[in-house]
């Protein structure tokens, strides 16, 4: 019996393509838009094959946001490593992850079918709404809030809601500014993308016949257009200009109804 292999698409993803779609993760990873669901609609709008196969390509462009973040914070980063009460604040953010990953699959994966990625999108256009309506009352870093914050970050597993998104506006809901809650949100995706990477990889999924180019485009693309994004991204949260985001999903939530229910 003949095996079943993943498509090669060696031929159907050029190295412009591959950089393409790094520029549309390194601008999306830290906007409030869900860089997955990005990444999906810009593989149809380009033509690419979208499946398993391709996932190797997806860690790699997750891997170039994820550098340029840590080259961004890296002072932050040292100050939590230096604290024990802060790093059980992360360590406490993170443990709602656990089940929800594991316990939580058979859901998780009905939920990020297609079908289901305007809807994602349009949830989070809503919750940045909510959040644009709320005043700072209480920066202080409260076990509760942490662990609020920690349960939202959940839903990112769903692509379309957005992971920054989600944790914001529940540090926004406890009372924190704006560019407190994305200090923190960002300082959190660090752990959260390192082992949601280690997890997929362990799992040696197959990379579909992707050119050596492409995987360096990709990474290349993401990390450097990632470096811009994320200085730009805290001088919108400084500037409390976060409405725009939430129309934009909306907008976006819409065509992607539109794709996949047309």
């Amino acid at each position: 019996m003949s095996r079943v292999r993943a498509p090669s698409i060696a031929h159907t993803m050029s190295v412009l393509q591959a950089i393409i779609l790094g520029l549309v993760q390194g601008l999306t990873e830290f906007f409030p838009v869900s860089s997955s669901a990005h990444l999906q609609l810009a593989k149809w709008l380009l033509g690419v094959p979208d499946g398993e196969h391709l996932l190797t390509f997806d860690l790699l462009c997750h891997s170039g946001t994820l550098l340029a973040l840590l080259i961004y914070l890296r002072r932050d980063v040292w100050e939590v490593l230096k604290s024990v009460k802060m790093m059980c604040l992360y360590v406490l953010a993170l443990i709602p992850l656990v089940p929800a990953y594991f316990l939580l699959k058979p859901l998780r994966i009905m939920a990020s079918q297609p079908a289901y990625l305007g809807y994602a999108l349009m949830a989070t256009a809503g919750l940045l709404f909510a959040a644009s309506g709320k005043k700072r009352v209480n920066p202080t870093k409260k076990w509760q809030h942490v662990l609020c914050i920690g349960v939202m970050q959940t839903m990112a597993l769903i692509p379309g809601i957005s992971r920054s998104g989600s944790t914001i506006t529940a540090a926004r809901f406890c009372g924190w500014e704006w560019r407190e809650a994305a200090r923190f949100s960002f300082l959190l995706a660090i752990p959260t993308i390192l082992g949601g990477e280690l997890l997929e990889m362990m799992k040696g999924h197959p990379d579909g016949g992707v050119a050596p180019a492409c995987y360096a485009g990709g990474f290349f693309a993401s990390f450097a257009l990632g470096l811009v994004a994320v200085r730009f991204i805290f001088w919108v949260y400084e500037m409390e200009k976060v409405k725009p985001f939430a129309w934009y999903c909306l907008g976006v939530g819409i065509f992607a109804w539109a794709v996949y229910h047309g």
